[in-house]
């Protein structure tokens, strides 16, 4: 590191001696060890163990710095989310406050300092050398929501434009997965793919010396091969076996034969051999559980198959194909890359990948080095390598403090590497030790002393023993409890009753519910954070935190039983929510009503709750070779009639409407929010259903095409993309998470659930590392999938990588809590409780839970709290509230504002008497839209896009689009560089215009309309709205049927500014006041049920 000299003579003496006078003010909040680090005059390391006050230390530490003359300007402090950084922001804010009140300048400066994520640095990088980055000059970024849609759809379309010789080489499912993992990190992919079998040959014979040694120590190995050399009995059938254990030691212990030696363990017998002949039944058993151990050992070696591991088939398989996975792993790339750049986004690793190639040319390098002179990192242990590379560019010549703690390095399926921190620690003290922060403000003596003495055996030299601030009486002593439900010998004899994981879930479920119900209801003491003091507990004040959000809801439902308020706040995949599944099966069946399926997961649902038995009726009776829609058409079922008319309803606004307007109108049909609101989780469901909703929102893009919509959404379940659930806001509720989210976070009570979990394997079809290789799993003669001997390494690394994690997990898990922790299991080891357990033995007896069949019955679903009485009426208007709307509802304003209200703020579908002209005449320009956007000239093609419209409608519509094709009049907008069908927005008085634009050219946007009459000035503002957003000089509208196109100059279009101004200002503030006039009310949709139509 080149540390640079703290430039402290250029400070005033005036402003000196305040500085003195604050350092000693702040040295007095710091521990000794927080000092250290704080003060110390170069690049420091930290180690900050769970809730020793990082946060306070890198404020101070900040503060230091100001106080040596640097500006903030001159500064870099990053960490690993925004709310993190956010913090930080506002810490040192407010030290900057208290201890240097005489510098407003830097408050100043500290609003436009460098403190953010890793993203948001990398991103301002890319944005201030987009040429040496190759980016482009306007990009946005794609957030962890959008950019794996994104990419599950452009993959896929890579995918079918790959080279057809590659897919010769390498079959297309192998394919998919081995680019979709590759492409996932794709700096790390692409020096893996340079690497041969050179380079992992040396590590697996060092690996399978290091497994036979590990087999040869272990305390099994010694104590079995000692007890089969003490005992014999001359003649005795398991003598046989204890010779034939010996003699395979012997081979194993000289590395003669490995297979066939622990082979030979393996399949020793136990079932054999006379007391009599042993001396007894106490020797006896001894010999047998020596082999027993020892075949244990065998089975595992075997299984793990790296004591035995050569280079296989599979591996020279693998080397055949890798030339066709390189060269298909370069144009995915570059396809993808090409795609970004049209599109000009880029997504949190394009990021960083782009700022590392502007950094790798010297000038920016140089001008970031005069830029930033100190840098500030927190949560340094979530690192991952291409960041460390980054770091090393950005801070040669500079002051580096990082702080971390690789104890709770829990990200590695993000690719954080907990050797990056490392490295980084060495490099900075070279051999000497980083400072630790060893003083935990946040848990209690008691607690901690038990914490440090279970983990000291778990993380063995990773282990960071913490002292605690906190030692105030507390009534009960604060300890870990720990409960394992326990299956009786009778329950086990009793092939009724079932005692398998899921009814011994349930009983650990009623046990948390229990404990939670008896804390409340004591109420014990608590430490109170804010005050220092001790008060009651709340439900606030406890946590549930678990591996996987999967039993979290068990768990919710039996504390939720008890009245007790439960938070779950977020997490899972949206798609998998039943409102989900709901909304989705109704666009389905819009999209395609001869989806029978779809239309009975609808019929079943909240939609329309028609029970089993009708609908099993209604099967019964369905003709043959006809679909459910059509048969439903004929039914007399009263229930089901009603269901027919609402999906009719549904299919006219299908020609008119978008679908996410299709859901609302469902939704107003059938009261489907209305009746999840009365179901159990009610808050839950509502915002799973908003989140559904604004998901298709994001999809529809502007348009009205539902079946577009489906195949997206068809497109990111194929490729199992998940979509987070929306969070809820928090409140005095118990909260349930997984330990991931509550990184950060701590609460009085922290309850640990489901340790007995199986840990997750891992069966992906390939494997990679930048320093030795890719490695693939192949298909023998027989179909099956066969590990080669690097993917056997590599998958080895990663399992023990995978428990090393876990132990991180589980210390992130118990350094949550405060005052009390309590573990539980649904049985008395397995998963993380087998991890934990040489440090709970002898110090934690767990108490058994005894099995009762009747609490192992599923709960009955818990009803929703009742709505709270109002605390105050609205006495005027509240606003109109609105968010986002479509460009065309400019023009509905305009025309009149109840008309808006009607549709936007009330979601009226609207109705009028007649014929239904208006809606087909909808539907004939949105058929003339798609024949111009897909340059459809043929009837029968474009027919298949409207299957419900009549031939003369069709035809129509394809008239329509032909007219653009052949009038003179449109012949110079039909030529240059051309974009249809382009999706803009336009942020106008905090709402959100969304649109699409049927054309755009070089300096123009275009409408096409099919209206019968010319009335450009009813759509003026859309086009200035389609004009604003492209930052096009000149706005067109082509009434197809009149061959005429109508021009807004840019002059018009500047003096529409004011009046879209006005119009906004209006419908923000909730001004529905109706303009009625002969024409607006000629065309509304509305007129028939509007108060103040034109008489």
């Amino acid at each position: 590191m080149g540390d640079q000299p703290v430039p402290t003579a250029i400070l005033m003496p005036c402003v000196a001696r305040a500085i003195a006078s604050a350092a000693r003010e702040t040295a007095m909040g710091l521990t000794k060890d927080q000092q250290r680090a704080a003060q110390a005059p170069g690049s420091v390391a930290v180690t900050a163990g769970a809730g020793t006050g990082k946060t306070h230390m890198l404020s101070e530490r900040y503060l230091y710095f100001l106080q040596q003359g640097f500006s903030p300007l001159q500064m870099v402090a990053m960490t690993f989310t925004d709310k993190a950084a956010t913090e930080l922001r506002s810490r040192i804010r407010q030290t900057i406050v208290q201890q240097m009140s005489d510098r407003p300048d830097l408050l100043a400066e500290l609003e436009a300092a460098q403190i953010s994520t890793f993203h948001a640095l990398a991103a301002r990088i890319c944005r201030e050398h987009p040429d040496k980055a190759n980016v482009s000059l306007d990009f946005a970024v794609q957030d962890e929501v959008d950019s794996p849609i994104w990419l599950a759809e452009t993959f896929a379309a890579a995918l079918e434009q790959l080279p057809g010789h590659l897919y010769e080489a390498v079959p297309f499912s192998v394919m998919r997965d081995v680019l979709q993992a590759l492409l996932a990190d794709p700096l790390t992919a692409k020096e893996a793919l340079q690497r041969d079998r050179a380079a992992w040959l040396p590590i697996l014979e060092t690996m399978r010396q290091q497994a036979l040694a590990d087999l040869l120590a272990s305390e099994d190995w010694h104590t079995g091969q000692a007890v089969l050399n003490t005992h014999a009995a001359p003649g005795d059938k398991l003598d046989v076996y204890r010779l034939d254990a010996l003699e395979a030691i012997a081979t194993l212990e000289q590395s003669h034969d490995l297979v066939t030696a622990l082979e030979t363990l393996k399949s020793l017998k136990v079932n054999v051999g006379s007391q009599k002949n042993w001396g007894g039944k106490e020797v006896l058993t001894t010999v047998k559980d020596a082999i027993r151990a020892l075949r244990t050992l065998a089975e595992d070696a075997l299984k793990a198959g790296l004591i035995t591991l050569a280079p296989n088939e599979f591996d020279d398989e693998t080397e055949a194909v890798l030339p066709a996975i390189r060269e298909a792993f370069d144009w995915s790339w570059e396809f993808l890359q090409a795609a970004k750049y049209e599109q000009r986004f880029l997504d949190f690793n394009d990021l960083e990948v782009h700022a590392l190639r502007a950094l790798a040319d010297p000038a920016v390098q140089d001008y970031y080095a005069q830029r930033w002179q100190v840098f500030l990192i927190d949560e340094f242990q979530d690192t991952n390598p291409i960041q460390g590379q980054l770091l090393e560019r950005l801070t040669a010549k500079a002051i580096l403090t990082i702080v971390g703690d690789v104890k709770q390095s829990i990200y590695g399926f993000r690719r954080a590497d907990v050797e990056v921190f490392k490295a980084w620690q060495k490099r900075i003290h070279n051999n000497g030790e980083p400072v630790e922060l060893g003083l935990s403000f946040r848990t209690h003596h008691s607690l901690i002393q038990q914490i440090n003495q279970v983990f000291a055996p778990v993380l063995d030299d990773l282990h960071q023993p913490l002292e605690a601030h906190r030692n105030e009486p507390l009534e009960p002593t604060p300890e870990i409890q720990l409960y394992t439900v326990t299956v009786g010998e009778e329950h086990k004899d009793d092939k009724a009753t079932d005692t398998t994981k899921e009814p011994c879930q349930r009983v650990e479920a009623q046990k948390i519910a229990d404990l939670v119900q008896e804390m409340l209801n004591a109420p014990i003491q608590v430490h109170d954070k804010p005050s220092g003091e001790l008060r009651p507990i709340r439900p606030g004040d406890i946590a549930i935190l678990s591996r996987t959000w999967g039993p979290l809801e068990l768990y919710g439902n039996a504390i939720g039983a008890r009245d007790i308020p439960i938070l779950q706040a977020g997490g899972g995949n949206l798609l998998e929510t039943r409102e989900a599944k709901d909304a989705w099966a109704m666009l389905r069946w819009l999209a395609d009503p001869t989806d029978s399926l779809a239309l009975a997961a609808v019929l079943r649902s909240p939609f329309f709750a028609v029970s089993d038995r009708t609908l099993y009726t209604f099967a019964q009776s369905l003709p043959e070779k006809t679909s459910w829609w059509k048969h439903l058409q004929t039914v007399e079922d009263s229930m089901l009639a009603r269901a027919c008319a609402v999906f009719k309803e549904l299919l006219v606004a299908r020609r008119t409407e978008a679908p996410t307007r299709l859901l609302q109108l469902s939704d107003r049909l059938t009261g489907y929010t209305a009746v999840i609101a009365n179901l159990p989780g009610a808050e839950r469901r509502l915002a799973d259903w908003r989140g559904f909703v604004e998901l298709a929102r994001s999809l529809e893009g502007g348009s009205f095409d539902v079946l577009a919509v489906v195949r997206r959404l068809k497109r990111i379940q194929a490729e199992e993309v998940k979509i987070p659930r929306p969070a809820l806001a928090g409140g005095d509720a118990v909260s349930l998470m997984t330990i991931h989210a509550s990184k950060g976070l701590e609460w009085p009570v922290v309850i640990v659930p489901d340790l007995s979990r199986s840990l997750s394997g891992d069966s992906s079809a390939v494997r990679f590392d930048p320093a030795l290789g890719v490695a693939l799993k192949l298909e023998d003669e027989a179909g099956d999938r066969q590990k080669s001997a690097l993917y056997t390494l590599l998958e080895q690394r990663k399992k023990a990588d995978d428990r090393e994690e876990s132990k991180r997990v589980l210390y992130v898990a118990l350094t949550r809590a405060r005052d009390r922790l309590i573990l539980t299991s649904a049985s008395p080891s397995g998963g993380s409780l087998d991890i934990l357990q040489p440090g709970l033995d002898g110090l934690i007896e767990p108490e058994a839970v005894a099995f009762m069949p009747e609490l192992a019955k599923p709960m009955p679903p818990v009803s929703p709290p009742l709505p709270p009485r109002p605390t105050q009426i609205l006495a005027h208007a509240a606003g109109a509230g609105l968010a986002e709307l479509p460009v065309t509802a400019l023009s509905d304003y305009a025309l009149c504002p109840k008309r808006f209200e009607f549709c936007y703020v009330q979601g009226h579908p609207g109705y009028r008497e007649g014929d239904g002209s208006g809606e087909a005449a909808m539907a004939i320009g949105k058929l003339a839209h798609k024949a111009l956007e897909l340059k459809i000239r043929d009837f029968d093609e474009l027919k298949k896009h409207a299957p419900d419209l009549t031939d003369e409608q069709v035809q129509d519509a394809l008239n329509c689009a032909e007219r653009f094709h052949h009038a003179p009049g449109f012949a110079a907008y039909r030529e240059g560089a051309l974009q249809w069908e382009l999706p803009v927005s336009l942020s106008l008085g905090g709402i959100t215009f969304n649109g699409v634009v049927d054309l755009v050219g070089e300096d123009f946007v275009l409408d096409f309309k099919t209206d019968r009459t010319f009335q450009p000035e009813h759509h003026q503002f859309q086009l200035w709205a389609y004009s604003q957003a492209t930052a096009k000089p000149n706005a067109q509208i082509a009434y197809l049927r009149h061959d005429r196109l109508h021009t807004f100059t840019p002059a018009q279009l500047s003096e529409l500014a004011a009046s879209a101004s006005t119009l906004v200002n209006g419908l923000v503030k909730g001004d529905f006041a109706p303009t009625p006039s002969e024409t607006s009310c000629g065309i509304c949709p509305y007129v028939e049920v509007c108060d103040h139509r034109w008489h």
